[in-house]
């Protein structure tokens, strides 16, 4: 769910990058200031995404803006279809439009990618995750995204549990130092730990390590495989995680591994814009 103080505290260094004095050319080319409509046409298929944001962006430049959606977030379109109107003071509505579609387009871009991913795993059991890689300032809009998209999200932040990764691993002095470390947590806390190869997991599970979730990173399909064969002797109810590459030419081929969750940053780090256009009627 969106709060609204998030968009606004946004939207307000976005149009502070954008604005940050006048729109020189609506302001000394536009003369007139009359009351007009604006549709948002998809240029393409697409998963609607954003539109709260893009009612706010409106109302930070003109509290008077109004807009009406023919589709909501989560919904499908094909392209050339009407996604909703915008009503208001010429001027206000050029000065809002880039910041608006912007966030529009990029919203719309990762939940229509998660959802092609998503529907790659529904013959599957397998859960779609995110990760943190995101952009700093767009990380609650980019993670909102890819709920509306169908996916989770994993951790929000630092703050929300712990994963241990090799540079983690690095720090301690090597992956012998980990079960030791592990005994001194908190037991209420959830805990992840990365792992580079089948060597690193096998230590882990002889050593009886109180681990939640494993996180099989950079392994290839046949040694996913052999990992899972590996804990289905050592801790069968230790949830499995691969991450690393996978994106929507290679996610079936993982799904059919049958793992818990599969993690990916291409969700979020390197998704296209989608195109929507505003047309002024």
């Amino acid at each position: 769910m969106l709060e609204k103080w998030k968009i606004k505290n946004l939207l307000a260094k976005a149009f502070e990058e954008d604005i940050p004095f006048y729109d020189l050319t609506t302001e000394l080319v536009i003369k007139e200031n009359p009351i007009v409509k604006a549709y948002f046409l998809a240029k393409e298929p697409m998963v609607v995404c954003g539109t709260l944001v893009v009612e706010e962006g409106f109302a930070f430049i003109d509290p008077e803006i109004k807009t009406f959606w023919h589709y909501q977030d989560g919904q499908e379109v094909e392209p050339y279809t009407k996604i909703g109107v915008v009503e208001g003071r010429v001027k206000s509505i050029l000065k809002a439009e880039r910041v608006v579609l912007n966030l529009f387009q990029h919203l719309s871009g990762i939940a229509t990618y998660t959802r092609k991913m998503v529907k790659k795993l529904s013959p599957y059991k397998t859960i779609l995750l995110d990760t943190r890689k995101t952009l700093p300032g767009l990380k609650v809009l980019q993670k909102y995204a890819v709920k509306v998209g169908g996916a989770e999200n994993h951790r929000f932040s630092l703050s929300d549990g712990i994963l241990i990764k090799d540079n983690h691993i690095k720090v301690l002095g090597g992956i012998e130092k980990i079960p030791q470390v592990l005994k001194t947590l908190p037991h209420y806390l959830k805990v992840e730990i990365e792992v580079k190869s089948l060597e690193e997991l096998e230590f882990l599970l002889k050593a009886k390590a109180p681990i939640d979730v494993v996180l099989l990173d950079n392994f290839t399909p046949e040694n996913v495989q052999k990992a899972k064969d590996l804990i289905k002797q050592y801790n069968p109810n230790l949830k499995i995680e691969v991450s690393g590459g996978i994106n929507l030419d290679n996610i079936e081929y993982f799904a059919k591994l049958e793992v818990d969750y599969l993690s990916s940053g291409s969700l979020t780090h390197s998704v296209r814009a989608v195109d929507i256009s505003l047309k002024i009627e």
